[in-house]
């Protein structure tokens, strides 16, 4: 593997799957759920909203890497290849299954207050895009907040039976070995956060005033947010979306599938963005989905 982002470090694990067609073994550890780093940033009066970027930096803090907009599309169970500063999905896992072993488990409060405190915008080329399905600039912005957020995280002994079963379809494994021949990483989703998401959706001023009705834009912008979502969103209010459940957050295996006729795992040191040299911020998610 790359010695740019893997280190060999020696593990009782090693040889633990094999395959017979291309033998490939896989081990993983996991970083901590959450790595909370103390500071006096965190202490501040409740009245006060903190800036989008430490908000995600709160996200990054605690062991995950943001993604925007929320999404189910990236979550526990999946393998996922680690592609400069992006991730690219690489075999699904059943649904069914993934569903059966993930397990919640609350953030520290702190953390929770935090991330429900913090204001975040789809913007920029999103909302660029959004004007373009409706046909002139009728958006102004989609503000989104965060609520009951939770950890949902697979254990370590599920989560093997999952990528066991991963690569024991053909297509998946093959692809998994190009990749790992290439001195690609290929690691596991093994942590997510998720919260309820409402979406504010604002309109141009001249466009509101006009009285042609909110409810064309809010069905745009539903089916746009679905589609980049993966999941169902809900039209609660003239200016109002919700999504349940959306994953805003992941992280990953830190030991990744190595081929067996390696000696040692390869390690997962940095995330996409630490790799990038880029501030924090928002892992890029316009991959295969």
């Amino acid at each position: 593997m790359s010695s740019r982002r893997a280190r060999r470090a020696k593990t009782p694990w090693a040889g633990l799957f094999r395959n017979p067609r291309k033998r490939l073994w896989l081990v993983f550890v996991v970083v901590p759920a959450l790595v909370i780093l103390p500071g006096a940033a965190y202490f501040i009066y409740k009245s006060i909203t903190p800036p989008t970027d430490e908000v995600l930096r709160t996200i990054r803090e605690a062991g995950f890497d943001p993604l925007t907009p929320p999404n189910r599309l990236r979550g526990p169970g999946a393998l996922y290849l680690v592609d400069d500063n992006s991730y690219r999905k690489v075999c699904n896992a059943d649904p069914t299954l993934v569903m059966d072993k993930m397990k919640s488990s609350p953030v520290p409060e702190r953390v929770r207050t935090r991330l429900e405190k913090g204001g975040f915008s789809l913007a920029g080329e999103y909302l660029g895009q959004l004007n373009g399905k409706l046909g002139g600039d009728l958006l102004t912005s989609v503000e989104y907040r965060l609520t009951n957020v939770a950890i949902t995280e697979i254990a370590m002994s599920d989560l093997f039976d999952i990528q066991k079963a991963l690569l024991s379809q053909p297509s998946c494994l093959h692809t998994v070995w190009q990749l790992v021949k290439a001195n690609k990483q290929v690691c596991a989703g093994y942590a997510a956060l998720r919260a309820t998401t409402s979406y504010k959706v604002n309109v141009d001023k001249k466009f509101a005033a006009s009285g042609k009705g909110s409810r064309p834009v809010l069905d745009t912008v539903k089916s746009a947010i679905e589609e980049n979502a993966g999941s169902e969103i809900k039209i609660v209010s003239a200016d109002e979306l919700k999504g349940d459940d959306l994953f805003y957050g992941i992280q990953l295996s830190q030991l990744c599938i190595t081929p067996d006729t390696a000696t040692e795992p390869s390690v997962l040191q940095q995330t996409p963005q630490a790799a990038a040299g880029e501030p924090p911020g928002v892992i890029k998610t316009t991959a295969a989905r």
